[in-house]
């Protein structure tokens, strides 16, 4: 019998505090309660001047003056205006002057909940600098310059703005940039949504600041001296407040046994999922010891503590004390001076620790994990990742110095590649919103593969050579324009990596999400924008599948199984996010997947049935056949899950064929709950393989 028959929906409260675990029905209410996180002592209770009573917030406490004290309210506004004087002449011409503007922007004096009046569109009242300013939407349309869209917070200098149309009360004579105020506000919004607190920084800042926006494509300049923030420059921003970075366990390091075990472990069961590491040339000793403990946070989720005689359970304690000490050592890493010089090995080493902690730590670490994932794009912006490393071919006619320059290069390209794909998987599960869009990427597609493996530098010269006869690389950004066009030239596109394959994929998931959402949202549906979608799938499946003649590369499951979920998400829009639930963990993920399953009846539908059935029955063969999945990665399992949750669906319905591939009689649904949990059990000693079996006995009842 389907869990949606067999139990009470809960109560319909998607958003929820990443920090404190509250629910609620509307997402103004989590802004509101998010921000007494972000609230100190002295500014949590915030009193009235006419009697006993305090509040939590300064809107509260406006609408008790105005009802309780509205005689009062004429001294109340004078006394505000005496707290902070005009400004001097000199200094309205300071804060119009464009080259004024700075990293800290405007939300310095930005409260939570003004930043939300600002950003309704029905106008009021909005508090800055302890000011109520009379905020008008339509008039602010009218006369506010063109260029002011174009600013943001990252500090753009040379733009020109008109004053914005605020009419303060009483007036200041300053003119506010309240272009700049609404784009605050949009990413206060966005931030809080994903869990992400304005903390307040280190003494070494001398300021509060606020995380850098990644929803926009600019790139921040790696020259950060031109920031002017009190003399002190640091290369981001958005640094975590010092209760979520955990203490140095004293000066422990893993012995040069657990880290030799742990980087065969992570070469042998996880970099074929992100193979930006260049196994022939690693050494880690002369690799950042925060990167080390990355590495060892995901490679002893496949093994044991050599240290511990390798004792069942010990590989996972292991990981999780390299996990912590990672996030500890990088933290402290970051506020030296040279922090930007190891800009790439920090990207890559909160790229692995999200991932731990998302996929392999799941429940609470999760918030952390999405706190480091919107660091780690800052980071990749301010290291101009987006952009292709420089090589100098012509410098030396050392061949293995040229060897090493590849490596370098194409490291840094599979670093970005693989925060992209990151990032696009945040946004499938969880609804998130892409930070990053593939129009910022200018970097060629992946290396083949076996130029990438070559274990000498004659190796790779030789295969180099052989390459080049077909062509130079397709930039990204050009090769996702000609598979969305059908490019009758795309047999003619010099092989690459399936690895980039994946890239394309994870793109086109996520334009069919978004054109999803806006269909569930306007009620109208554009087949012609999913036709389109289809075509590109099935002009890219040859690159994602390689003809049996070929040998298939060690990530070649990955790559299926991102192509198959996004046929399925052609035909079966995600209930989740089309009823706009935005999770904070995996957990969440799977617990809604199981509530939320896609409607029987819906199902049922003949020609949905036929579409979605060949890439469902992939799915349960892959279950099927795949006895040791050491080397799975994770988001496999869960593409897995969701294909499963089809599968039980059509076994509801009755229909012909359902589980036929695994031997699952139709109609079966007993046998079909044996079966899913005999093949997930395998994968039960990770988190990940726990919560769906957790999720099978809820599916049972």
């Amino acid at each position: 019998m389907s869990v949606s028959h067999a139990r009470t929906m809960p109560s319909y409260q998607p958003f929820q505090c990443l920090v404190c675990q509250s629910r609620f029905t509307r997402h103004e209410n989590l802004k509101r309660h998010s921000a007494l996180h972000s609230r100190s002592q002295a500014e949590a209770s915030l009193p009235c001047d006419f009697c006993h009573a305090t509040f939590s917030r300064p809107d509260l406490r406006n609408r008790h003056m105005k009802r309780k004290h509205p005689e009062h309210d004429h001294q109340r506004i004078t006394k505000r205006s005496r707290r902070q004087p005009p400004p001097t002449r000199q200094e309205r011409a300071n804060s119009s002057s464009p080259t004024a503007i700075s990293v800290t922007g405007s939300l310095d004096c930005l409260s939570p909940h003004s930043a939300h009046s600002a950003h309704s569109s029905e106008g009021g009242e909005i508090e800055v600098n302890n000011t109520l300013w009379h905020f008008d939407p339509e008039h602010y349309k009218e006369h506010i310059h063109p260029a002011a869209s174009t600013a943001s917070t990252t500090g753009v200098k040379g733009t020109q703005m008109n004053a914005a149309p605020l009419t303060p009360q009483p007036s200041m004579g300053d003119s506010i940039l309240i272009d700049q105020i609404v784009q605050d506000a949009t990413d206060l919004e966005r931030n809080l949504l994903m869990g992400t607190a304005f903390f307040k920084p280190t003494n070494s800042f001398g300021t509060q600041l606020h995380p850098i926006s990644t929803s926009r494509s600019p790139l921040i300049n790696s020259n950060l001296t031109e920031y002017n923030i009190h003399q002190q420059i640091q290369p981001i921003a958005d640094r975590f407040s010092p209760n979520d970075i955990p203490q140095l366990q004293d000066d422990w390091f893993p012995t040069p046994l657990q880290i030799s075990r742990g980087c065969a472990l992570f070469f042998a069961n996880v970099s074929h999922f992100l193979p930006f590491l260049h196994q022939p040339t690693f050494d880690p000793t002369q690799t950042a010891p925060h990167l080390v403990l990355g590495i060892l946070s995901l490679a002893y989720q496949h093994g044991e503590d050599p240290e511990c005689g390798d004792q069942e359970g010990s590989g996972e304690g292991l990981a999780m004390r390299c996990f912590h000490q990672a996030r500890a050592t990088i933290a402290s890493d970051e506020i030296r001076p040279d922090a930007l010089s190891q800009n790439t090995s920090m990207v890559q080493s909160y790229l692995l620790l999200q991932i731990c902690a998302m996929m392999y730590l799941c429940g609470d670490n999760s918030a952390s994990g999405l706190k480091m994932h919107t660091h780690m794009i800052s980071l990749a912006r301010a290291g101009r990742m987006t952009q292709p490393l420089s090589v100098e071919t012509g410098a030396t006619a050392d061949l293995d110095s040229l060897w090493w320059e590849f490596v370098k290069a194409e490291s840094h390209k599979r670093t970005l590649f693989a925060v992209h794909q990151i990032d696009a998987l945040w946004y499938q599960f969880l609804s998130i919103p892409r930070s990053i869009s593939h129009l910022e990427i200018k970097h060629g597609l992946p290396c083949p593969e076996d130029q990438w493996t070559a274990s000498s530098s004659a190796e790779w010269a030789h295969r180099q050579l052989v390459t080049r006869s077909s062509g130079p690389s397709v930039q990204y950004m050009d090769a996702v324009r000609r598979f969305l066009s059908s490019d009758p030239g795309l047999n003619n596109i010099p092989p690459f990596d399936p690895y980039g394959a994946i890239n394309i994929a994870q793109f086109l998931i996520s334009s069919a999400r978004e054109i999803s959402g806006w269909s569930t949202m306007t009620g109208m549906l554009s087949m012609e924008r999913f036709g389109a979608l289809r075509s590109s799938l099935v002009a890219l499946s040859p690159f994602i599948n390689p003809q049996s003649d070929e040998p298939a590369t060690k990530h070649a499951t990955s790559c299926a199984a991102t192509w198959e979920t996004a046929m399925i998400e052609l035909q079966m829009w995600s209930p989740s996010h089309t009823g706009g639930i935005v999770e904070g963990s995996i957990d969440a993920v799977l617990t809604q997947s199981t509530y939320l399953e896609p409607s029987s009846q819906f199902l049922c539908d003949h020609n949905t049935a036929k579409a979605i059935q060949p890439h469902v029955n992939w799915f349960l063969r892959y279950l099927e056949e795949t006895v040791n999945p050491d080397s799975e990665a994770p988001w496999v399992a869960l593409y897995a899950y969701k294909a499963f949750l089809i599968a039980w669906q059509l076994i509801n319905g009755g229909l012909p064929g359902a589980m036929e591939v695994v031997d699952v009689q139709d109609g079966d649904v007993d046998s079909a709950l044996l079966w899913a949990r005999r093949v997930f059990q395998r994968r039960q000693k990770w988190q990940l393989g726990k919560l769906i079996l957790s999720c099978l006995d809820e599916l049972g009842k």
